[in-house]
């Protein structure tokens, strides 16, 4: 059993006098590898930690220090878990200090993304085939769009989910409507994704599965990723029309808006990384600094990804979040408001990653991204064949480190993966006059029967504080949440809605 749960992660900081994770620039190679798994395991998790630290105090020459270290024991090719693991996240950290000279990082960030473009969704696939959650999310979601359909005679489904989205999902929906009462409505699905070929492949495969299952059926697709759609004419570019019932799904995609263009306040507010720590700091050096570096060496501003590494306490940093530019979805949900629909379901990651403290986010990650490591090591016995832990390195490498080096080493409206936990998206969601839509004991049930009958042990389904939304947990950790929601009351005259 791998060591990932938080009590072993923090167990490792606990003790700052230990010698197994107080990084000295004295401990030789060897030295390193002759210590235990364990003990191996323990130094890992602190020089992460300690790396991070300096990272964040833009200490660069400590931090290269740790990186060297953890290079030592960490690799892709590890055979446990919390050694592949610290590759990723090291990774991420040198990509972050990269950051800082914005010219040299955007060069090598370009060259290592585009080489494996073309197997992210194979690797997206195995990462459905290995883990239950996003089969539960579209189970859930299937479920809460079913009750919410009774009686409708016209459903429009629009699918947001973008590269989380899967045909599999609607065609469990087929065999569910076909199954009601009544029989099934006429369904029109409108799906959003970049890909023209993912759309056509699903248009396809749904058209010949609705005449299998005699649905009356229409597609429609609209090339586009979600950060794209023009909010002022959402209901043109979704085709929503009048007459039909309509459900919007989005599966880990919605925490994507959360990314504001940053770049602007720089051009707004031009002041260099030098010019950033300088003010930052109380000493009349780090005025010299600014002044003779500035003039010297005219770096290109990138304000954030500094700012980032600042104390969540530093006026700087306060100064600088009160120009920040709101993100797209501060108009994307009022306008998802505005269309109507009966019902929204919503999946996410239930992390915070979302802070503006690089620290905070880090230690949150290496936490939340544990605990994937540790499910997928689970999905793969110790009998499994060369294919399969290829497949599971490619899935760690491509889906999971990609997330990583987002959550880590993004800045700006490069920082896509922006996670956070159920309670602040029900508070963006009231914000924007919805209301939540409390999902049934059923659905629960139907959760839970899959994961007895696929043998999934480790995972549960549970309700949040407020019984209104589902968590996936693993050993009790929740790691995703599904909620729904519809427009309040209140924009209805008062009139409730029914689910």
């Amino acid at each position: 059993m791998e060591m990932f749960q938080e009590d072993t992660l923090s167990s490792a900081t606990s003790s700052p006098a230990s010698s197994l994770y107080s990084p000295s620039p004295h401990v030789h190679g060897s030295l390193v590898h002759q210590l235990s798994h364990d003990q191996q395991s323990v130094r890992l998790v602190g020089l992460l930690y300690q790396c991070a630290a300096e990272v964040a105090a833009g200490a660069f020459g400590r931090a290269n220090l740790y990186l060297e270290q953890i290079t030592q024991l960490a690799s892709l090719d590890a055979p446990h878990t919390l050694h592949r693991l610290a590759a990723v996240f090291a990774d991420a950290l040198a990509r972050k200090l990269l950051n800082l000279v914005p010219g040299l990082s955007r060069a090598l960030l370009s060259t290592a993304s585009s080489a494996d473009a073309h197997l992210v969704p194979a690797a997206r696939r195995h990462l459905f085939d290995m883990l239950p959650f996003m089969k539960l999310a579209y189970l859930t979601t299937n479920h809460a769009i079913l009750e919410a359909m009774e009686g409708e005679k016209f459903v429009h489904v629009v699918d947001l989910s973008g590269p989380a989205a899967n045909a599999v999902q609607w065609i469990a929906l087929f065999h569910a409507f076909r199954g009601r009462r009544g029989g099934a409505p006429h369904l029109r699905i409108t799906a959003v994704h970049d890909s023209k070929e993912f759309l056509a492949n699903m248009a396809a495969v749904l058209a010949k599965e609705a005449e299998a299952f005699d649905i009356p059926f229409q597609f429609t697709a609209v090339e586009a990723r979600l950060d794209e759609l023009d909010t002022d004419a959402l209901r043109h570019s979704l085709r929503v029309r009048s007459g039909e019932a309509l459900a919007i799904s989005v599966v880990a995609q919605l925490h994507r808006l959360l990314a504001a263009d940053d770049a602007n306040v720089a051009r707004r507010q031009p002041l260099t990384p030098l010019q950033i720590i300088a003010r930052s700091s109380p000493s009349s050096f780090g005025e010299m600094l600014e002044r003779e570096l500035n003039t010297r060496l005219q770096l290109s501003p990138d304000a954030f990804s500094v700012l980032s590494t600042l104390s969540p306490q530093s006026p700087v940093l306060a100064a600088a979040q009160q120009h920040r530019p709101a993100a797209r979805l501060a108009t994307f949900l009022p306008a998802v408001t505005a269309l109507s629909p009966k019902i929204m379901v919503v999946t996410e990651p239930e992390a915070n990653h979302n802070a503006a403290a690089f620290q905070e986010r880090f230690d949150e990650a290496l936490n939340y991204y544990a605990s994937l490591f540790d499910c997928l090591e689970r999905a793969s016995s110790p009998s499994s064949s060369a294919s399969a832990a290829a497949e599971r390195a490619r899935v760690e490498r491509l889906v999971l480190g990609e997330e990583i080096r987002g959550v880590v080493a993004g800045e700006g409206a490069e920082r896509k993966e922006r996670h956070e936990r159920l309670a602040q998206w029900a508070r963006r969601m009231e914000g924007a006059g919805m209301e939540a839509v409390g999902l049934s004991y059923g659905g629960m049930m139907e959760a839970r029967k899959l994961l007895q009958s696929c043998g999934w042990g480790g995972y549960e389904v549970a309700h949040d504080p407020r019984g209104e939304a589902f968590f996936f947990c693993w050993h009790r950790k929740p790691l995703y949440s599904v909620s729904a929601w519809r427009p309040a009351a209140s924009r209805h005259g008062g009139r409730l809605i029914s689910s």
